[in-house]
């Protein structure tokens, strides 16, 4: 069970972090580097206790975002194509074997686009594309992920998650790349019981077919994607890497419009600095906050230089707490309703003190969702 880095701007220098050493693979975007840079950084950091994964992100390719153009494999005919013709698809696959021989990532994800509909035409589609492109890189050593964008409203209809997975497993599939598509803004926890059960279930059927997933854009949310069986998550620093989302595809520059958070465990949430001073002088902060060596420096930071931005530390303090919670949930160190339990028992004794967070939708509410999810989505 592995935890992946989920690359955006300006993040190679994550990769030789030795504090992030647990993570065990990298997910490559082609929209923030071009494919000279991509490759040197394969070359540098993949190794076979490394693996580097490229996804091409054809997610919404009329929208010309980034450097994602610049490849050889967008297709120039994306605004009069029909995007549902095996030929046109035939072309990219063509030409994205072709990039990624000379890439030579150890994975590739097969590409995918978000459609207007999530028909089952659309998912026989994609998993013709994907054997399509497993079929040309099988003899050059590369796997293939079958990427799988679903819906989260989707998922809420009782029969929608056994429909999906019969047909993803209709054919040899090793390893599914998902994608959960919902209209959350960053930082706000997923809250609909039935999207969020609709996606556990999914999970569990491809899980239990024997399908190794690997669940894309992952945030505190792993706790309910591992509980189901997904055996690796990614993840990366910027929050709206966090979620699947179109803003993701305008990646930020370091420090624009961004403020530091901090992920705290005992309450599964993401507080800024001023409510860290808070509950730090209540002593909530959890073990793995206290034996996170991100925290350490920020507190200290915090103490000897106030004022001072720590915004680069807040990423890799979440990012240590991502890869150091699945390792401890894969041992059975974590037991996740009694941790959710905890966290919101947490959140009623912030209420007793009066401690109000500077974000007023940061409540907690969402755990008893996540805690009723746990229960149901398997009963």
């Amino acid at each position: 069970m592995s935890v992946y880095h989920q690359m955006g701007h300006d993040s190679e220098n994550l990769l030789s972090d030795n504090n992030l050493s647990l993570y065990k693979g990298a997910v490559m975007s082609p929209v923030n580097t071009d494919e000279e840079t991509m490759r040197a950084c394969i070359a540098i950091h993949g190794s076979d206790s490394f693996e580097m994964i490229f996804d091409p992100q054809l997610y919404f390719p009329s929208a010309e975002r980034g450097s994602l153009p610049e490849w050889s494999y967008f297709p120039s005919d994306v605004d009069t194509a029909e995007q549902t013709s095996i030929r046109w698809w035939r072309n990219i696959v063509i030409k994205l074997s072709s990039a990624a021989r000379r890439l030579h990532p150890h994975a590739v994800c097969s590409p995918a686009v978000v459609p207007r509909v999530y028909s089952n035409e659309y998912y026989a589609l994609n998993q013709q594309v994907s054997y399509l492109l497993k079929e040309r890189l099988a003899r050059h050593g590369i796997e293939v992920l079958q990427t799988l964008i679903v819906s989260l409203s989707d998922l809420s209809e009782e029969r929608r998650p056994a429909e999906i997975a019969s047909i993803t497993t209709s054919s040899e599939v090793n390893r599914v790349y998902l994608v959960l598509i919902g209209d959350l803004a960053p930082r706000r926890e997923l809250q609909d019981p039935n999207c969020i059960k609709g996606a556990m279930k999914l999970i569990r059927y491809l899980s239990g077919a024997g399908i190794r997933m690997l669940v894309g854009f992952s945030s505190s949310d792993q706790l309910l994607w591992k509980f189901a069986g997904a055996r690796d998550c990614a993840t990366g620093k910027f929050f709206n890497l966090r979620r699947f989302t179109p803003s993701r595809f305008i990646e930020p520059s370091e420090g624009r419009g961004q403020v530091p958070y901090w992920f705290e465990e005992s309450l599964m949430a993401y507080i800024r600095e001023s409510d860290l001073e808070r509950i730090k002088e209540r002593d909530f902060l959890s073990n793995a906050s206290r034996s996170n060596p991100f925290s350490a420096q920020i507190l200290e930071q915090m103490n000897t230089a106030p004022g001072r931005p720590w915004l680069g530390l807040s990423w890799r303090q979440y990012l240590y707490w991502f890869a150091d919670f699945e390792l401890r949930f894969s041992r059975g160190e974590i037991e996740a309703d009694s941790l959710l339990q905890e966290a919101e028992d947490r959140w009623g004794r912030l209420e007793e003190y009066r401690i109000l967070f500077e974000e007023r939708r940061n409540d907690g509410n969402w755990l008893r969702q996540w805690r009723r999810s746990l229960v149901e989505a398997f009963a």
